[in-house]
């Protein structure tokens, strides 16, 4: 029985970010429940949305980002096709990167002539 549980134990994902220059991928949930799927490749990351985040003709979300000098924190640009007229762009930044999660400010590519105002969020990062 003894092996048993040491064998679940060993396949569960129990780690801990302790800065932005941790391995930031996994699924992360917004405060209004929103799933995003973060794919960390080094020097760059990318997050797509787990949910339907489509608008009409405009396509689903996408964030880009990149680690700023010294890994404390991220930088880059959250992005929606809006049908073939353009590509809206918002700001995005990972401001702090805690044990449980990510403080983001980000603001949202409404459309690609208008700028919506940022907001700060935390993305908990699900085990």
């Amino acid at each position: 029985m003894k092996r048993l549980l040491l064998v679940l134990a060993a396949c569960g994902d129990h780690r801990s970010i302790t800065s932005c220059a941790s391995d930031l991928h996994g699924v992360y949930v917004t405060p209004a429940g929103d799933k995003w799927m973060m794919l960390d490749n080094g020097a760059t990351l990318e997050a797509y949305p787990m949910f339907d985040d489509g608008q009409g003709s405009a396509a689903p979300r996408l964030i880009d980002l990149s680690r700023v000098s010294g890994g404390d924190k991220l930088d880059g640009t959250m992005q929606r096709r809006y049908g073939d007229a353009c590509t809206g762009k918002a700001p995005f930044h990972v401001v702090a990167c805690r044990p449980d999660g990510l403080d983001v400010v980000h603001a949202e590519p409404a459309s690609c002539t208008e700028a919506m105002p940022s907001r700060a969020e935390h993305w908990r990062l699900l085990e």
